[in-house]
């Protein structure tokens, strides 16, 4: 008896899903609802020596999916869907369509490595939606104070009111969420540990840490360099031959960036140590933004650290 390895390539979209399954080259479409996934679960139960399944972010429609594979223990990755795209270019696969692109999925899980997803606990995947809640939320408000600062002094008292008063809302529900987040981690004692973890280091606050909690979960799981490449705060070398070119930063997850961001700034008032850093390099003549980044890659790399030391004494116990 024969041993095959199985890797298998996911494509998702709202209403639907594309697989491969490679080496046997098989494909099949499956609705993206509680019965379609019931029949792809089925279909995987035929198959022996599955590898890996690799999927790609499609701005939410892949979570039923990837919940219920986890759910059934089985190896899932999400891969940044502009890796996908580099690599199917790089195999000279410049046609693109559902079929195909489960194919290169596939083939990309075949070829390289990749970093298997944790279950989830129910916690964190509410978690995770209050987190989404709470950035749309940002974004929204941000756009109407915005309009409310185009409206000028001119502007009609009823239009000017109809703002306050959606502005005033949003405010009020995003609060709801903040309280509705700290209700989660208090909820779970694994997120609450986490927490607070996290926000031991200053800069550091409640919603940070939920943010962090649900947006880098690989956090205390990769070395230093991999977890600041995984946030993109990891300086890229641009050289060829004799010419240097700037060190500079690109990809990684930038609702965690921006978290990050607006965490380094208290951290350069209040934390000696991250002060330190900031003013060294701005004595070397750094730009500010520079050295604010080295900040940000300084205070990830602790966190990463402290979440790893947690998770090992959570393996002793």
């Amino acid at each position: 008896m024969t041993y095959t390895s199985r890797f298998i390539g996911i494509d998702i979209s709202k209403s639907s899903f594309d697989i491969c399954v490679l080496p046997d080259m098989h494909s099949a479409s499956f609705s993206n609802d509680a019965g379609g996934i019931a029949r792809f679960i089925a279909f995987l139960a035929q198959l022996d020596g599955i590898e890996r399944l690799v999927v790609e972010p499609t701005g939410g429609y892949e979570r039923s999916v990837v919940h219920t594979l986890l759910a059934a223990r089985l190896p899932v990755a999400k891969v940044n869907a502009r890796q996908i795209r580099q690599f199917a270019r790089a195999c000279g696969q410049l046609s693109k369509t559902d079929r195909i692109d489960a194919f290169v999925l596939a083939d990309y899980a075949r070829r390289m490595e990749t970093k298997d997803l944790a279950p989830s606990s129910p916690a964190q995947v509410v978690l995770i939606d209050l987190v989404s809640r709470y950035r749309q939320l940002s974004h929204m408000i941000v756009q109407e104070k915005n309009r409310l600062e185009k409206l000028g002094a001119r502007a009609d008292a009823t239009a000017r009111a109809w703002i306050e008063e959606t502005l005033s809302f949003l405010l009020q529900q995003r609060q709801s969420v903040v309280d509705a987040m700290e209700a989660c981690l208090q909820s779970d004692e694994d997120l609450a540990v986490k927490a607070k973890v996290l926000m031991s280091l200053k800069g550091i606050g409640l919603r940070t840490a939920c943010l962090l909690i649900a947006g880098l979960p690989e956090l205390g799981l990769l070395n230093k360099g991999q977890i600041a490449k995984l946030v993109g705060v990891a300086p890229i070398n641009r050289d060829s031959g004799l010419m240097r070119g700037k060190r500079m930063i690109a990809g990684g997850r930038k609702p965690v960036r921006d978290a990050l961001y607006i965490a380094a700034l208290p951290a350069i008032r209040f934390d000696p140590a991250m002060k330190a850093v900031f003013e060294r390099l701005k004595a070397k003549g750094k730009p500010g933004k520079v050295a604010l980044v080295a900040v940000m890659r300084r205070m990830i790399i602790i966190l990463n650290a402290k979440m790893r030391d947690y998770r090992a004494t959570v393996i002793d116990a």
